[in-house]
């Protein structure tokens, strides 16, 4: 079984890779190959909006979304992490789900991703709002849905704004391997 994880934020160590890497270690521990995909250090270009996919099921731009892509066809789950920029997903989730319009199932000319799969998502904020982290949460399930991978969990923190703060508060990470659990219940 394998997972592939997308993580949108621009930074490494950051808050939501730690939550990432909280989820990951629970799927690797119940034997899942996992990788983690960090979309800051993917080269993928600007959707242009040339609707060549529309004709060709397939990008004009040769570049790192192909190989990102493959994976998403491989594996079994597919987790997309992202922190709350503004409110939504941070550019470089938004310049991947845009890139993914030849894969879109309302492209009848695309190669359809195979079914049976496991959409998760997890968003995480500074603020104290919930109900922004939700968007994001309708923004992961609206781009999986596009692609037939159905959004099957959802795990949000809100009022993290440094590592010292995630640190400060061991009951999240611990939450977030309930949640990489959860995910493995799901799926084996």
């Amino acid at each position: 079984m394998k997972a592939v994880c997308i993580l949108g934020s621009p930074r490494a160590d950051g808050n939501t890779a730690a939550v990432l890497n909280a989820v990951v270690s629970e799927l690797e521990n119940s034997g899942i190959e996992t990788e983690i995909i960090r979309l800051g250090d993917a080269k993928i270009g600007f959707c242009t909006g040339c609707k060549t996919c529309d004709k060709t099921g397939e990008c004009v731009q040769h570049d790192d979304m192909g190989r990102i892509m493959s994976k998403i066809y491989a594996a079994d789950i597919v987790v997309v992490a992202s922190p709350s920029y503004w409110g939504d997903v941070t550019a470089q989730m938004k310049q991947f789900i845009d890139r993914c319009t030849p894969f879109c199932n309302n492209n009848a000319n695309r190669q359809p991703i195979p079914t049976g799969k496991c959409g998760a998502a997890i968003a995480i904020r500074a603020g104290q709002n919930k109900k922004e982290n939700e968007h994001l949460l309708a923004t992961i399930e609206h781009f999986l849905g596009h692609l037939d991978i159905p959004l099957q969990h959802r795990f949000t923190i809100e009022g993290i704004k440094t590592r010292e703060d995630l640190a400060g508060r061991p009951a999240e990470l611990e939450r977030a391997r309930a949640f990489g659990r959860e995910i493995i219940k799901h799926v084996i």
